[in-house]
Parts: C-alpha cells; structure tokens; sequence
C-alpha cells in the first residue's frame, strides 16, 4: 500500500530522471556509487528510499541501453537491476555488465521461477537476487550488505592500484640500486684490474732492481738487463745505444733474433745515428707499429726496420739521457700494452742503475765531466759463447 500510494502522487516525475543524485550525507559509505536499472518509477523510489543516505551517488536507468551507457561512462561500482525489464532479461544485462566490468558488484531484483533461474543469476555475477515481494526491511537489510560488498570490492581495487603504484616504484627503485651496483661492480672490477697491474709493476721492479743493483760495471748491467727484458717480453731483436763524448750515440749491447749475422752490425751502427738522437728527449714508451710511423719519426732512415715494429725509449737519470733501448721485431707479432707497461719499468731502472755505475766509475773526476761512457764502454771480447742466449741470439759490447 505504502509503495502504491507514493505511484499516485502527481509530482513524481521520476520516470525518466537520468542525472543522477549525489548524496551528502555523512553516514555515506565513502565511493560507493550506484545504478538503478528499472523501467518502473514505483520501484525505483523504492530501492532508492532504502539506499538514502548510504552512497555517494546514486543514478538511474531506465532499461538496457541506458544501463549499458552509464556504466561506461561513470565509475560505477553496485548496479541493482530489476529482471522484469521491456523486451531483455536482467539476467541477461547483468551477466553483460559483470563480463565488461569485472568488478562491478551486482544485484537482481524481481521473482525468480526456479533454481535455474537462481543459478544463472548467480553465474551471472549476482552477488544477491532480492524478490519484489520481499519485506521492505529484509530488502533494506539485504541492499545494505551489497553496498557494503561493494565498498569492499571499491576498497580492495583501491589497495591494488596503490600497491601496483608502489611495486612500480620499487621496481624502479631497484632497477636504479642494480644499474648503480652494477656500475659499482664494474669500478670495483676496474679497480681490481689496476691494483692487480700495480702489484704486477711493483713485482717486476723489485725482482729487476734486486738482479741490477748488483751490477756495478757496464757489461754486467747490460747483459743483465737485456736477458729480464727477453725474459719478460718474449723474442725479439734488441739493442742499447749508449751516448759517447762526441755527442753521437755508438751501440753499446744488442740480441740478434732474426737479423743475419753479417749485416746485424752494420744495421745497428746505421740505427745508433739514425734512430737513437730522435728518441733521446722523448718520455715514456715510443711505439712505431708499423711503416708510416718509422718514416714519420725517422725520415728516409725508416727503411732500416722496413716490415718491423718498434719500441723505442730513453733511459734517463736527473732528466740526462743516459742510453736509447729498443726492441723490434716483425710487425706480424706486434708488442702489447703490457709490453710497453714492462719496458717502462725496465728503461726506468736501467737509467737509474747506469747513473750509479757513472757515479763508481768516474767518481774521482769533476762532475762535469761524467757525460760520457766512453772510459766503461765494454769491451768485446770475442767470446760469442758467453752471450749466447740460445740459437741465432748474442750480446755484444
């Protein structure tokens, strides 16, 4: 009776109201918002008297197309659905809905025949299916619990999305932390690579300063130095250029590797004056890996080490060159970085050890007049056997 007399009253133009009502209220379930999808205004002010107060917002639909719209085009998290709807099943539009919008909570409102019926409905996505027939406070009870329901499922999509946020922001929290541990890593690596080329340095200096420093005359140096250096760097021709009192550079000391015998001599003299004055101010390690580089450091000269490559350093004392080294070999077996690395090392100490053999030998002379090593130039004897370093290889002074 109640229901039937709210139908007759004349200014309840309910039928077709579609915007909507937003509900103020402070016992509102917070974000719950909510559509009535009946083609009756009586039932619709029913569900919608029972509802006040308990959501956020509340719309109306008056049949299946309209339904369809609003939910796609609000958030809308309860759908009530009476099934008695012009030409389709609520069943039918319910099943729709919860299939697009998974998280939809929804409702059915009208009389079901059978258990078939029931067990669609539930398939359907119905989390309830109220008959009109019930009483008004079971309905109200009943509707309270689905929008509750909905509240739940509004609150848990709620916490999803804000735990999507945070593994997003950890994930790329973690992709920062593992690119700067990897980089970290790689530092350490480097580090690890240096240090390990340090020690490797100060090995190599300790094991050749400790033979060297017991060598005090200058064909014992030389023959020292130039087997470590073999030793260390592998098969290759080599000779020393030492400066005389004249200025120029004569050949001190060579290992013959594959030069032969009877133009070795005459290749080194030419080398003492083509190749040692251009390399007696330069610093560190020359290297000259192949033929454009002998002619731009040594002119028309460069043709003495045609198809070789070439190691080239001063072995200075107090910044006076002391003796040129160098090392060439073919260019098919080229030096390496290490290579250079070890004859920097040797050319340092060697400079600092023909300092000292200066010191002994000309110790009881004024120190202008140490610039010369031609009073200990060794002397050959022409003894090859001593030299030998094995097949085809001989140290001569």
């Amino acid at each position: 009776m109640h229901d039937s007399h709210r139908e007759t009253k004349p200014s309840t133009p309910k039928p077709t109201a579609l915007p909507g009502l937003v509900n103020t209220s402070p016992d509102a379930l917070q974000g719950v918002r909510a559509i009535i999808v009946s083609p009756r205004a009586s039932v619709r002010r029913r569900l919608s008297s029972m509802l006040h107060g308990q959501l956020e917002s509340l719309e109306f639909a008056n049949d299946a197309t309209q339904a369809v719209e609003r939910v796609t085009t609000c958030d809308c998290d309860l759908v009530i659905i009476e099934r008695a709807l012009d030409g389709f099943d609520g069943i039918e539009l319910l099943d729709q809905l919860s299939t697009n919008h998974p998280a939809i909570v929804g409702v059915l409102v009208g009389q079901v025949e059978n258990t078939d019926d029931a067990v669609r409905a539930m398939r359907a996505g119905a989390c309830d299916v109220i008959s009109i027939q019930t009483r008004c406070a079971e309905t109200a009870r009943r509707l309270l619990a689905c929008v509750k329901r909905a509240q739940r499922v509004r609150q848990r999509d709620a916490r999803v999305d804000r735990l999507k946020k945070l593994c997003h922001k950890l994930d790329s929290a973690r992709r920062e932390v593992s690119g700067q541990v990897g980089d970290l890593c790689n530092d350490l690596v480097e580090a690890y690579r240096d240090l390990s080329e340090q020690f490797g340095d100060v090995k190599l200096a300790t094991e050749l300063n400790a033979i060297m420093r017991q060598e005090l005359d200058i064909e014992s140096l030389l023959r020292t130095m130039l087997e470590f250096t073999l030793s260390k760097i592998g098969s290759t021709n080599a000779a020393v250029f030492l400066p005389t009192s004249s200025g120029d550079y004569s050949l001190g000391a060579y290992v013959n590797y594959d030069i032969p015998k009877d133009a070795a001599e005459v290749m080194l003299d030419q080398l003492a004056d083509a190749l040692a004055p251009q390399f007696e101010q330069t610093q560190g390690v020359m290297t000259l890996r192949n033929y454009n580089d002998l002619d731009e450091a040594m002119g028309h000269d460069a043709h003495w080490l045609e198809n070789n490559t070439v190691m080239v350093v001063s072995c200075t004392q107090d910044d006076e060159c002391l003796g040129v080294l160098t090392l060439f070999r073919s260019e098919s077996v080229p030096f390496s970085e290490e290579d250079e690395r070890t004859l920097r090392i040797i050319s340092n100490l060697f400079g600092e050890q023909l300092g000292r053999v200066i010191h002994v030998h000309h110790r009881h002379l004024p120190k202008d007049q140490w610039g010369s090593l031609d009073c200990i130039e060794p002397e050959y004897d022409g003894d090859d056997d001593f030299f030998d370093f094995g097949e085809d290889y001989g140290l001569a002074g």
